[in-house]
């Protein structure tokens, strides 16, 4: 009898333990934003918390430890972790080297959609990948991999809402609209990025050869493997 009390006692405890990363991590999705960062958790996907690393990683959270999966050949650990604790519902802090860091949750309030977005990287002197997306509000997206790419040529895909509504989210929280209007770029060696958005009351922003330093970084996190994401989305 001791025995089956213990057994249940154990896999309800198991479930218990479940259930709470379950819930902490549905909580998490979504943008997350300081003075100097912003994050994105989307299902099991996040930008990388700790190095200023492009695409999106995979990440796990077990007892208040947050776990990203990282395969970049030139990051000497297979593994990063930290602490992570939600404060409130729109309020999370994470601990990495002793160091708390505290995020705001973003929650959209402008409600500007785009109309047309055009993102191109263009070459750089080693093996960047080179390519143009095209993406309407629809869910469209015309993709061009030029270059070292694993999709080559023109490609038409589909997105979800959920796609669309996170790129219109991301351009908001960077506020794409104040884009600085000085004509500072890369240095020669590095790849250019050029970005035009759309709205439908008529407003245009063009970033030529912009620098996208600071928090508009995160469009280049974001959209540098976007080619993963054409893959994970298309059919």
């Amino acid at each position: 009898m001791k025995i089956t009390f213990y057994i249940f006692l154990f896999l309800t405890l198991l479930s218990c333990n479940k259930r709470e990363e379950e819930n902490i991590s549905q909580k998490l999705n979504g943008f997350w934003f300081n003075d100097d960062k912003i994050l994105l958790f989307r299902d099991s996907v996040m930008m990388h918390p700790i190095y200023e690393a492009p695409g999106l990683f995979e990440f796990t959270i077990n007892d208040e430890m947050l776990i990203v999966k990282n395969t970049q050949e030139y990051f000497e650990n297979i593994y990063d972790t930290c602490f992570v604790k939600l404060e409130k519902d729109n309020e999370l802090t994470l601990a990495i080297d002793d160091v708390g860091y505290t995020f705001q949750k973003f929650e959209s309030t402008q409600g500007m959609n785009f109309n047309r977005l055009y993102f191109e990287i263009e070459p750089c002197h080693g093996f960047c990948p080179v390519f143009q997306v095209e993406i309407f509000p629809d869910g469209t997206v015309n993709f061009n991999g030029i270059e070292y790419t694993e999709i080559e040529g023109p490609n038409e895909y589909n997105f979800n809402i959920e796609i669309i509504n996170e790129i219109n989210n991301l351009l908001e929280v960077v506020k794409i609209i104040d884009y600085p209007d000085d004509k500072f770029s890369n240095p020669p060696d590095s790849p250019r990025f050029n970005m035009g958005v759309e709205y439908p009351n008529g407003l245009k922003i063009s970033i030529i050869d912009g620098l996208f330093e600071g928090k508009y970084e995160n469009i280049i996190r974001y959209f540098y493997f976007f080619e993963r994401q054409l893959i994970e989305n298309s059919p």
